[in-house]
């Protein structure tokens, strides 16, 4: 009597872990990847032209006030240029732009503050401190989401690097806490212990500002 067959187990991507391989084998930009790692640029201009609105979304998040988001995103999309020949397709090309512009946005962050600090540490006079005020007017949906995006950017801004970079990686992108380890070097443990610091610094900022509490949920 014949065995009876039984479908293979499907293989899960640990980058995500929702995702079997056989779904990620349907990726819509797989094609365009393949070409453009050949060489095509009609078919790099078109996979560049696809992918940005949500490189400018995931580099907007993270881009502190002070770097300017077109830089950012031009930057994050040469860093996803010259890695366009090296993705393996553990994940869609998407997630793994973003994590790219995530990477890159986290960079221009972290040599903006040391600018910052290197201009405080020899200025003579300090400048009168800068007060923000809320304009008065129209309180449009896209108003409202534009200050709390400037609320969770300062948030970051407050946060030790270690738990800006967990925060985001986990928010934005979803990764689970393994991922997160591996992409910044550091112990699980390490993670979730930047994760549980900055969401109870971020659970305080909500109580004042609800709205930031949206906006998490929407990133």
């Amino acid at each position: 009597m014949p065995r009876p067959q039984h479908p293979a187990a499907p293989t899960i991507d640990p980058d995500r872990p929702g995702a079997t391989v056989e779904e990620q084998a349907s990726d819509p930009l797989l094609p365009l990847v393949q070409r453009a790692a050949r060489g095509e640029r009609e078919a790099l201009a078109r996979l560049l032209s696809l992918i940005a609105p949500s490189i400018v979304s995931a580099v907007r998040v993270v881009a502190g006030r002070d770097i300017d988001i077109e830089d950012a995103a031009q930057e994050a999309m040469i860093a996803i240029v010259d890695s366009v020949p090296r993705f393996r397709g553990q994940s869609t090309f998407l997630h793994y732009a973003r994590r790219i512009a995530v990477r890159t946005a986290f960079g221009m962050r972290r040599a903006d503050q040391r600018r910052s600090r290197n201009l405080a540490a020899v200025e003579v006079e300090a400048e009168p401190p800068v007060t923000a005020t809320a304009a008065a007017g129209s309180q449009s949906a896209a108003v409202e989401r534009s200050e709390s995006l400037a609320a969770f950017q300062r948030l970051l801004d407050e946060l030790p690097e270690g738990q800006a970079e967990s925060l985001t990686y986990r928010v934005l992108l979803e990764y689970p806490l393994p991922v997160i380890a591996r992409e910044l070097k550091v112990p699980v443990n390490t993670v979730r212990s930047r994760i549980r610091l900055a969401r109870d610094h971020l659970r305080d900022r909500i109580l004042a500002d609800p709205e930031l509490g949206e906006l998490v949920k929407e990133l």
